[in-house]
């Protein structure tokens, strides 16, 4: 049986071989929906998919921005031909709408221009945004879904009419992590505390020395770097040559990892209902229990890529996930 950092190599090696034949990158690519908020998620995808293309293309990305900071006039600019990456996560669907919403303006307005979804997780619950979304596809012409769950998968065949494959999570690409101390608390309980949460949860009765948090933060205060682009329009600042300042969303990401692995890594276990505490747990090597959200997604995922790995178990509920996080504390100890 594979352990942990195993797995990684493997899904990272997959995420390689499904990703790498869909475009081109020698001409210039785009790779947009910055996650500039605070989710360590979907930056440790955002990540992810940074370690894949400094392995696969050539030079960074022509152009990268937020949705709110997309400058159509800017992208053509910076790279008037080759793909668009859409940035992964589990928004594809009417559950976030403003994701859903700027990847149906993008289709619009660059009508057969290559675009990728890179990894994600569909789930609507209404089903004239359905239509609204296969409609656009269809319109668009040249859309490529990857998913990262076989219920996705089905989904998309069904219903959207466009090329899809199944493909593990970006931030596997990152490779196996280590701890940054010592771990200091029996148990982490890292548990949503968003519209995402499965209902009825409640919060745990902690047992020995335990955390419980969420690593979503309120409003942020604005950096002199938001004040700056703000200033500038919102439009992607540019360097000297022409080339996106990507650096600078690639520094906010990693703190956003190291504020995640400080969390999970203070823990000898953790309890987890959110997919990327699973992931994240994955790569440090940390033994977990795993709880779903409120529709199937971390369940899909963990069945379909990491449940038999040994330290891991999928749970129904926090009593389930609290004995098994106790039972490899224990262990460690």
């Amino acid at each position: 049986m594979d352990t942990m950092f195993e797995r990684v190599e493997e899904l990272a090696e997959r995420v390689w071989r499904t990703v790498t034949p869909l475009a081109d990158l020698s001409g210039g690519y785009a790779l947009l929906d910055f996650p500039d908020y605070s989710n360590v998620g979907d930056s440790l995808i955002w990540l992810g998919e940074l370690a894949f293309f400094d392995r696969a293309a050539p030079r960074p990305p022509g152009y990268v921005s937020t949705i709110h900071g997309f400058d159509l006039d800017a992208l053509l600019r910076a790279v008037p031909t080759g793909p668009i990456f859409l940035s992964g996560g589990g928004n594809f669907g009417d559950l976030w709408p403003r994701f859903q919403q700027f990847r149906c303006m993008l289709l619009a307005a660059l009508p057969g221009r290559r675009i990728v979804q890179l990894p994600q997780t569909i789930h609507f619950s209404n089903l004239g945004e359905v239509q609204a979304t296969r409609d656009a596809i269809a319109a668009h012409g040249n859309f490529t879904l990857l998913v990262r769950d076989q219920a996705s998968l089905a989904f998309a065949q069904a219903e959207l009419g466009c090329p899809v494959a199944l493909c593990p999570d970006m931030a596997f690409c990152l490779g196996s992590l280590s701890r940054p101390a010592l771990p200091v608390h029996d148990i982490v309980y890292l548990l949503r505390t968003d519209q995402e949460q499965a209902s009825g949860r409640g919060v745990p009765d902690l047992p020995l020395d335990s955390l419980v948090a969420d690593w979503i933060h309120g409003a942020r205060v604005p950096s002199r770097w938001d004040r700056a682009v703000a200033k500038l329009g919102r439009t992607a600042i540019m360097l000297a040559g022409g080339e996106p300042d990507y650096r600078r969303f690639r520094t906010r990401a990693r703190a956003e990892l190291e504020r995640g692995r400080a969390l999970l890594g203070s823990g000898e276990a953790v309890v987890t209902d959110r997919l990327h505490g699973h992931i994240l747990s994955v790569l440090m090597g940390i033994p977990h229990a795993v709880l779903d959200n409120s529709y199937g997604k971390v369940r899909g995922f963990a069945e379909q890529w990491t449940a038999d790995l040994p330290g891991i178990a999928v749970c129904e509920t926090l009593d389930q996930a609290t004995f098994h996080a106790v039972t490899h504390s224990r262990e460690i100890a």
